[in-house]
């Protein structure tokens, strides 16, 4: 049987900043990640196992740790 797009979500979780956008979480997700606003570009950092959300400063040149050479 195919599941619905909606059966695979526990919960959706609205950004602090703009509530009328939101985060979907599925069933199997755990732990923290951050993702930006695509509203107003805050970043926003989501608790999927108590699902709550919170802004956060951006963590500047992240990125450049986990790349490639």
């Amino acid at each position: 049987m195919i599941a619905n797009c909606a059966e695979k979500f526990r919960t959706m979780i609205p950004y602090p900043c703009c509530p009328q956008h939101k985060a979907g979480v599925e069933m199997s997700a755990h732990g923290k990640a951050s993702h930006q606003c695509p509203n107003c570009g805050k970043y926003v950092e989501f608790d999927y196992d108590n699902e709550t959300a919170r802004i956060v400063k951006p963590s500047r040149g992240a990125s450049h740790r986990f790349k490639r050479k």
